[in-house]
């Protein structure tokens, strides 16, 4: 019985540990700022975007992300989750909380509630609404924002947990399409391209709950390509 809990206490332990590593862990004592643009894995208290700050803890991160956001349909009949419904009022929102101090990098993590099952048959319409809001950011009125480099991080895949219910069944084929279709928006845009689907050490399986919701170790691997980009860019 002692052994067993010894042995419970160490698991945790080391699980515990694991985590706070991955959250805490710094790459950089680069100062950047950065506009985040996601959906609900990008609104948790461990999110990306959060990942982001610990890993540049001198950076700026302004994050604007929101659970269920799409890139460009009403999702759950909000019309404040379609980004390019409303990307005017985000970047406007975005420029008034930096002031005078121009963005370096606009990072966008959005994909994964497009490709729900209720969205299958407009598929067609994903890139081109990307694209829509690709030009629309580096087209801005903003000078702190129009200027800035866009990191394209495409949609991470869907696990067997959400692949095997109604709302996401068909999702990893949507996510894949999509990967191949941001990365040539990226390369026609000049933005910087991080597949969500090769990302090392991200295990959709063993670090989500559900097959979809990225704990913090995942969150954290799903930035590390992001940050070194950043960082190469940047030098």
């Amino acid at each position: 019985m002692i052994k067993s809990l010894i042995k419970c206490f160490i698991g945790v332990a080391m699980l515990t540990s694991t985590t706070a590593f991955a959250q805490s862990t710094p790459m950089s004592d680069k100062k950047l700022n950065i506009l985040t643009l996601g959906d609900s894995n990008g609104s948790f208290p461990h999110s990306w975007p959060v990942q982001i700050k610990l890993a540049l803890p001198n950076s700026e991160v302004f994050n604007i992300s929101k659970s269920g956001r799409t890139v460009g349909f009403v999702n759950n009949g909000d019309t404040t989750l379609n980004a390019l419904m409303i990307i005017d009022e985000s970047l406007k929102k975005a420029a008034e909380h930096t002031g005078d101090k121009p963005y370096d990098f606009v990072v966008i993590d959005l994909g994964t509630n497009d490709g729900k099952a209720v969205f299958a048959d407009k598929q067609s319409e994903v890139p081109a609404n990307y694209e829509k809001l690709i030009k629309t950011i580096q087209g801005s009125i903003y000078s702190v924002i129009n200027h800035a480099k866009i990191v394209i991080i495409s949609p991470t895949p869907y696990g067997s947990k959400a692949e095997g219910t109604e709302k996401y069944a068909g999702g990893s084929a949507r996510v894949k399409a999509m990967s191949i279709a941001f990365e040539k928006i990226a390369k026609k845009y000049h933005c910087l391209f991080v597949n969500g689907l090769k990302i090392e050490g991200l295990d959709i399986e063993s670090q989500t709950a559900d097959g979809l919701h990225l704990d913090a170790t995942a969150s954290r691997k799903l930035i590390e390509p992001v940050v070194t980009a950043m960082l190469a860019a940047k030098k």
